[in-house]
């Protein structure tokens, strides 16, 4: 919204020059010609939005800023991770998202962890994909295909945006037209309407999407994906089946067997190979529905800094915290250092718990957790600094002060978080790598849950383990199948790929509108299942009272749904954006509105 609203600023200095040249000019000049205005070229809507090649320009736009969550230093996703039963942030800094009570305040929330980036980046998205939408019927578009096709990837941008801003903010402001003007009246919309109406958009745009797609373009299996998830949210179970069907169906299957560039290597297995940055857009990955592109050496497809993903996701093992047994500093993440190379200058942006360390992991067969190559745990430290005298004997904790292993001393996902990093070979924190956002195995995870919801949990098992299978892990029975279960499942598999806050959020949702197990929407910011998942599996938050750096890890029911930002709000004087209840200035709040029309 805050792209909506233009606060012009004129400089007044450079108006008196131009009025200055203008007099001159007219002096000098013997004719009126040179009032005639003979531009090189005029970048304006009018001029771009006119022709195929204009609109395509948006998507490619709407298609790169899919990127940002996944990459940087912690980014959106890390975010929602760190705000749900897997992980904490292990980050020191004053910043560092601990305490939600005291930390997550509409006026923000610090720089390292903004909570915040998600609502400008989505409502900018949402921009983008209303220009193409408002502006395509008076395009110069001859091909009746192509133009549905546009149409059908700008709805699909616009409700991915719209499905993560009413399960991280709530009830939000829909947006179903570009605005050329300023506009400070805004008002807030029920969130199950803007699910209403995203799903009606996503039940149009399917139809149109092409089944096959260049890497980084929205398929038609990517938008029946999200179909399934926007029906979940809606509890239109029934239809989430047949979006998932429709996607599971379109042509695309789980990677079973060896592919990529190291698939003849036995020392590696099929879950290794999908995770290889060189694998995901291989158009052999028949497992891949929607991928985000980041090719280093390439300006138009590189993202800046790279993925990060050593940095934010691996532990801080080279801090001085940890001793070797005389007492001594052992750990180095010295340029060029083999170990550093092989382990990645992890800072532990995101640093996941016991819940997601171990608890899952009951199955040895599990390739996820296999510890050869895949799995990294912490028995493979070894002390790797030269000057130590225990120099590359196994490290051990014990010498260290228990509480120094939140930041430091936790296992981590190898095969996911380990990106060969191009501009910091000798001390890498993650190199540049196409990242998955929509991958066939969840959508077998999101059927499972649709079958559950609908009490078919043969069904559901039967689609979970075609996820299991593939990881070699002992099949679920269907008397095994139940929420708990298909989360536990999700974080097995989608970790670092799927935002995890909002898909508990989206859960909380389903089973307080459709009162189960006591919840209900009436006391949702009291009383709701994502905080007492999280206080069942992440013991920080559970403790409430562990200190890291200056404040403790703690939450509380109402942070389900985060703040929205006080700017969004207070630049809005015309009309009523809401704030959640928790939050300072919920008591300003009126009814949301529950109609969306073209005025809004």
């Amino acid at each position: 919204i805050a792209h909506n609203i233009r606060i012009v600023r004129i400089n007044m200095k450079k108006i008196k020059i131009l009025i200055a040249l203008t007099f001159i000019l007219g002096f000098l000049s013997c004719s009126d010609s040179f009032l005639d205005i003979k531009p090189l070229s005029i970048f304006t809507p009018e001029s771009i939005y006119t022709d195929e090649t204009g609109f395509k320009g948006v998507l490619v736009t709407l298609r790169k800023n899919l990127r940002f969550e996944f990459y940087g230093q912690v980014g959106a996703i890390g975010c929602e991770i760190i705000s749900s039963d897997m992980a904490i942030a292990a980050n020191k800094g004053a910043d560092a998202m601990h305490n939600y009570d005291t930390q997550l305040l509409p006026t923000g929330t610090g720089s390292t962890y903004n909570f915040f980036e998600l609502w400008d980046v989505a409502y900018n998205q949402i921009r983008n994909a209303n220009v193409v939408l408002s502006r395509i019927e008076k395009a110069d578009i001859k091909n009746e295909t192509t133009k549905k096709e546009i149409v059908a990837e700008a709805l699909f941008h616009r409700s991915y945006w719209y499905y993560r801003l009413v399960h991280v903010f709530g009830d939000v402001p829909f947006l179903s037209k570009e605005y050329t003007e300023p506009k400070i009246d805004f008002y807030t919309h029920a969130r199950k309407t803007i699910l209403t109406k995203i799903q009606e958009d996503m039940n149009v745009a399917v139809l149109s999407l092409p089944v096959n797609v260049v890497p980084g373009a929205v398929s038609r299996a990517a938008g029946y994906h999200m179909l399934a998830k926007i029906c979940l949210a809606n509890s239109k179970f029934n239809e989430a089946v047949t979006a998932a069907t429709a996607a599971i169906n379109g042509g695309n299957s789980l990677m079973t067997a060896r592919f990529g560039q190291v698939a003849s290597d036995p020392k590696y297995n099929v879950i290794w190979d999908l995770h290889q940055k060189e694998n995901k857009s291989l158009s052999n990955n028949k497992e891949a529905l929607l991928v985000v592109q980041d090719k280093y050496g390439f300006p138009d497809a590189e993202v800046v800094g790279g993925t990060n993903s050593l940095r934010r996701y691996a532990p801080c093992w080279w801090n001085n915290y940890i001793k070797d047994p005389s007492g001594k500093h052992a750990m180095t993440d010295a340029s060029g250092n083999k170990y550093t190379i092989l382990w990645g200058r992890g800072v532990g942006y995101v640093r996941t718990i016991n819940y997601y360390n171990y608890d899952i992991w009951k199955d040895a067969k599990d390739l996820r957790h296999d510890t050869l190559v895949n799995w990294f745990p912490t028995e493979k430290f070894v002390y790797n600094n030269p000057t130590s005298a225990y120099y590359l004997q196994k490290a051990q904790i014990k010498y260290s002060n228990a509480k120094d292993t939140i930041h430091c001393w936790f296992p981590f996902p190898y095969y996911k978080i380990y990106v060969a990093d191009e501009e910091r070979p000798l001390q890498p924190y993650g190199g540049h790598s196409d990242w998955y956002v929509f991958r066939l195995a969840e959508t077998y995870l999101l059927r499972a849950e649709a079958y559950y919801w609908l009490n078919d949990l043969q069904k559901a098992a039967d689609d979970i383990n075609m996820v299991r299978n593939r990881a070699k892990a002992t099949p679920v029975t269907a008397a095994q199948v139940d929420i708990n279960y298909i989360l536990d499942e999700r974080a097995r598999e989608l970790y670092t790929e799927e935002p995890r806050k909002t898909e508990l959020t989206r859960i909380a949702f389903i089973m307080a509108e459709n009162n189960k197990l006591g919840y209900s929407i009436a006391n949702f910011s009291t009383k709701n299942y994502w905080y007492d998942r999280i206080m069942e599996k992440n013991a920080f938050y559970k403790a409430g009272n562990i200190l890291w750096g200056t404040n403790v890890y703690k939450l509380s029911p109402f942070h389900v749904l985060w703040p929205v930002p006080a700017s969004a709000i207070e630049s809005n004087a015309g009309g009523v954006i809401n704030q959640n209840i928790g939050y300072i200035g919920s008591e300003k709040n009126q009814a949301p509105l529950t109609m969306i029309d073209n005025n809004q």
